[in-house]
Formats: structure tokens, sequence, C-alpha cells
């Protein structure tokens, strides 16, 4: 007897330890609840000797937490205290793991010096930070004008490449430096750029995107725009700075005619086949030759890199069939274009050749700040609704389209408003960074937007939607997420050659089963991806497997 019931209570324990739900191809496989006081994980940096290293936080404390690889078991956390840096306030940007080690970075402004300094600590199995390390130091006029850092690592994950990006507006001018970092965090490469133009009617500028390849390529895509009164258009140019590791890192400027087209945003990719694929949407001018704002389609240009020669410039209208799930068929039928409030989330590229690109719909709402000092503070909504799913041909013209229906919003508190993820300043825009600022997550939008899975030719998207939804395929008929926590994932597949549109809901679901957060994902190999869920009860963090 006494046998039996321990083998009940471990049976227990064990169902309450792990949690499983199957939902279409797609396993959610969570491991055994997280047992550290505090932080909930909001970055998942990769895994080094059989360990998983993660970002969590918990209001203003920022800790490192560490998890078994395989039984995603919690092993430790430990609270990153930095101490100032020359009167300056340290700001984690990003924990990375680069060649087998593992850093955390954080920026800071140098008072004394004038400099916005991003600089790098190491950390060790026993999760102790190592000693600053600078690895790129920004002179800038002052705090209220010290720019903002954007990075992200090389496919291979041996290079690292930080970009500080400066605006000053009353100088018409954007300038960018940037460092290409090694293993060891040496700059492999240093470059400063000022982009200096003139002041002109309906002036706008863009900093669109940004990329390092396996070769330790970099790619910098900039934009700008004006009224040319005289020939009554409006002047679009769209262009690469190039910096290629065999030439010496000498800077080369491809630029690109949009043949009368306004670009409203450009999303980067370097292809299999070695060719930089710029991707984005852009609108049509008037008669009158200003450009009409409106999302018309969406463009594919791509750069041979061996020549830099342009050897594909396509541009693709949205089908009235795309539009109507959109907007409507009366006004779909009438040529009405859609708001530019679409941003790209996703460039993924297809077995043959073409690209998947996934754009949602996405605005913030800044409210009123209320407070005095150091206890201001503002509430920020953030709202993803709709996917389109664009498929493209290797060619750039359009395969197919189709809609994925969804409405969700959260709203934060934020004690301050970081540059993050995106920056403006009146005209001149930046539009790269991550998808949801660091300073955020933690607080709600990591419930939102979507996880894309692409595996032996086939695309699958997890959101997260609310139980009254299930079924529901016509975006006219979706109701709005009014409770994040209480969300449950579900999957829409895509015939990779029709489009076709499959929703798959959870054949069982609890009512207060674990939420997975989708912005807080790792892609461990093929078919598998570390995850992060939750619910009352706890934490849990797990792996997501996609069968064939």
């Amino acid at each position: 007897m006494k046998k039996l019931l321990f083998t009940l209570l471990i049976t227990v324990i064990s169902f309450q330890a792990h949690a499983q739900m199957q939902v279409g191809n797609v396993t959610l496989d969570f491991g055994p609840k997280i047992t550290a006081k505090k932080g909930d994980v909001t970055y998942i940096a990769g895994e080094k000797n059989g360990t998983i290293y993660t970002l969590a936080r918990q209001k203003k404390m920022f800790y490192v937490q560490t998890f078994e690889s395989g039984s995603n078991k919690f092993l430790k956390s430990k609270q990153i205290k930095f101490d100032k840096i020359n009167g300056g306030k340290v700001t984690i940007e990003d924990l990375a793991i680069i060649d087998g080690e593992v850093f955390l970075f954080g920026s800071y402004y140098d008072k004394k010096a004038k400099k916005s300094v991003f600089a790098a600590y190491s950390i060790d199995e026993k999760l102790v930070l190592g000693k600053p390390k600078t690895v790129l130091a920004v002179d800038v006029p002052k705090r209220s004008q010290k720019g903002a850092f954007f990075f992200e690592p090389s496919y291979d994950g041996v290079n690292y490449l930080v970009m500080h990006v400066g605006i000053f507006e009353r100088d018409e001018k954007l300038r960018y430096e940037i460092a290409l970092l090694d293993k060891t965090l040496a700059a492999v490469h240093n470059e400063a750029v000022d982009l200096q133009f003139k002041d002109r009617k309906d002036l706008e500028f863009s900093l669109d995107d940004f990329e390092v390849n396996e070769k330790g390529d970099i790619f910098v895509v900039v934009s700008d725009s004006y009224r040319n009164k005289a020939k009554k258009t409006t002047e679009t140019n769209l262009t690469v700075h190039a910096y290629y590791a065999s030439k010496g890192y000498a800077k080369e400027d491809i630029d690109i005619d949009l043949k009368g087209k306004k670009v409203l945003n450009c999303n980067v990719i370097n292809t299999a086949d070695g060719r930089l694929q710029l991707i984005g949407f852009y609108s049509n001018l008037r008669k009158s030759g200003r450009a009409d704002w409106r999302l018309e389609g969406i463009f594919d240009v791509a750069v041979e890199t061996s020549d830099n020669s342009v050897v594909k410039e396509t541009f693709n209208e949205f089908s009235v069939e795309t539009k109507t799930k959109l907007i409507g068929e009366r006004r779909a039928k009438k040529g009405k274009d859609l708001k530019p409030f679409y941003r790209i989330t996703h460039l993924i590229e297809r077995e043959n050749g073409g690209v998947i690109v996934l754009s949602e719909w996405y605005t913030t709402y800044v409210g009123n700040t209320s407070g005095i000092g150091p206890l201001a503070f503002t509430p920020i909504t953030y709202s993803t609704n709709e996917i389109i799913v664009t498929a493209l041909n290797q060619d750039g013209t359009m395969d197919w389209s189709n809609v994925v229906p969804k409405e969700q919003q959260v709203t934060v508190t934020q004690f301050s408003i970081g540059l993050a993820g995106g920056m403006t300043n009146g005209s001149v825009s930046v539009g790269v960074g991550v998808l949801f600022p660091l300073a955020i997550l933690g607080e709600g939008p990591e419930y939102l937007s979507s996880v894309a899975l692409y595996e032996n030719g086939k695309l699958s998207l997890l959101v997260n939607d609310d139980p009254k939804n299930i079924g529901t395929t016509d975006i006219d008929d979706v109701r709005k997420v009014r409770n994040i926590k209480k969300m449950i994932p579900v999957i829409f597949t895509f015939d990779d050659s029709t489009g076709d549109m499959e929703r798959i809901d959870p054949t069982d679901y609890e009512k207060n089963q674990l939420v997975v957060r989708p912005s807080v994902t790792y892609q461990k190999g093929a078919g598998k991806y570390l995850i992060y869920g939750s619910n009352k009860k706890g934490a849990h963090l797990g792996t997501l497997t996609i069968t064939k």
C-alpha cells in the first residue's frame, strides 16, 4: 500500500511538473515549474555546454537564469547589478552567446566625456559578471541627443555587429557608427558615416535595416525622399551601403531606382544564393506627384553581391482578394489602398528560391504621462492585429497571399520611454530594431505577435487567441483578446503551392493552462524551438517540436 501511494504521489508530482499540448503537427512540451523566486524570462540567448542561458525581468530588476538542456529544468538565477560608470547608469541591451562565450551587453552615457558607450560583460558558469569592456564609444553632443544602439549577431554566431545611430534634425543629418566584433569582442571593422541631405520640401529620411552575413560582410539600407516641385513628382532614393570583408571593408554604395515609387519601409535578407534581397512596402504617386502614403503593394529587389548589380526589381500590387479580407469588398473594388500600419516581422526563404513575407498590423498609442520626476509613468498601448502572409517567387513576382485573422492588444506602464526598437525625430526615422523594446518585455507585449515555423517547405504560424475565436478564419468575425493571460495557442498552416490556409485549434485545453509567449523563443535546430509559458500557478521553459 505504501509503495502504491508513493507511486501515485510521484505520478501526480510529475504530472504537475510537466505539461504537454498538441496543436496539429506542433507539440508543446514544457519542463518542470521554474522555482526561481523572482523574474519572468523575457529573452532566450541560446545554449552552451548543455546549459540554456536566458534573461529574466521583474519590474526594474533583471536576472540571468540558466536551465538544463533537454529537460528544461531550472538551474540558477542571479540578479544583475551594475555599478555606475563615470556617473552613468548602465542599461541592459542584450544577452548573447558568441562562438561559445556568454556576454551581457549594456549601454550608458558618459557625462564627462560626452559619449554613448556600448559595453560587454563576460558571464562565467557561476553567473558572475566580468569587468565591463567598451566595444563602441560614440561622441554625442549631450544626453538628450545620445542616440540609440542596435545590434545583431551574424548567421554563424561568430561575429556580432553593433550600430549606433544619432539624429540631428536641425542640421539635416543622420550619423551612424558600426563596430563588427569577433569572438574576443575585438573590432574587426569600425566605420562612422555622416548622411547629410538638403532641406527640401516634404523631406523624409530613414535608416531602414542592416545585417551581417556569415562571411562578415556588412550591409546598411537607407532611403530618402523629397518633393521635386519643378518636376511635380516625389524623388525617392534607396541605397545600400556595402562593406565586404574580402575588400577590406571599403564602403561601396549601391543605388536602386524605384521607378516613381515611394518606399514605406524596407527589410533586408541575404539568401542562400549569395544575393542581397531588399523587400518592403511601397506607395504610388498621385497625379500631382505627391506620395499617396498608402500601402499599395510589396517590392522585391535583388542585388548580386559579386558585382553589386541589381538583378531583380519587382513591384507587386496587393490583389483585390487580399484587400477584401482587410478593408472589405466595396473599398477593395474601388481601388482603395491599405493604411501604412503594417511592419514586416519575418522574411523566410522558401525552398523554391522565393521568399515568404510576414507583415503584421502594428500600432503603439502613447498616453499622457503623469507624476513628477522619477515617479512619472506613461501608459502605452500595443496593438498587433492581422498578419498578411505573402509568398514571392524566385523572380520576385507574387505567388500567393493570405491573411491570418487576429486582434491583440495590451497596455503597459513605463517609467521612461526608450529609443530601442526604433526612433524618430521629425522627418527622420530609424526603422531597425527588435520586435518589442527590451524595457517593456515582461509586462505584456511578449504575449502578442506570432512564432513563424517553416519546415519541409511548409509554413505554420503559432499565435495566441481568445478561446471564443475557435474556428474563426474571417477577419470580420474575430473578437478582440480581452485577457492575454487566458489565450490558447492556435496554429495556421499554409499550402505552399496555393496559399490555402487552415486553422488548427487545440483539441484539449484547460481553463488555466500555460500561455505561450511568442516573443520569447529561440530556434535550437530544425523543427525545434525553445519556448516559455506561464499561468497563475507558475512558469515553465519548454520545447516546441514540429512533426512531419
